[in-house]
């Protein structure tokens, strides 16, 4: 019998806190507050205050941002490129994106899943 406890999913308390970190970075950065960068968390966070659910609210955020493991190695090493020279901000999307990975990873779909739905889509 294992003793080794499953990791408890991220909660969206942890999300919300860490898209507070990206806002903080990108102010320490001095990021535009009007900018895309900015505006964009600063509405994730306006979101998620006002959802509901708010724990589906981040599941099904993740899953839309990370359908799949390569789309996630595909946004960390652009995050990579983009904010080499600033690294609170590229750490605290980092720690974002691997709680949205965490949330999304048990609904990644394998190849053959993907063929199946596309039968199906195509059968109705």
């Amino acid at each position: 019998m294992s003793t080794q406890a499953i990791p408890a999913k991220p909660t969206y308390r942890e999300i919300e806190s860490a898209l507070i970190a990206v806002i903080k970075a990108g102010i320490l950065y001095k990021k535009p507050k009007d900018g895309k960068f900015m505006l964009c968390y600063k509405q994730r966070i306006i979101k998620l205050r006002q959802a509901e659910e708010p724990e589906n609210f981040v599941l099904e955020t993740a899953q839309s941002i990370l359908p799949n493991e390569t789309k996630y190695q595909q946004i960390l090493e652009n995050y990579k490129t983009w904010y080499s020279r600033e690294p609170k901000l590229l750490s605290a999307i980092n720690k974002l994106y691997r709680l949205y990975y965490e949330l999304a990873k048990d609904y990644f779909l394998t190849d053959s899943q993907a063929d199946d739905e596309v039968e199906d889509y195509l059968n109705s």
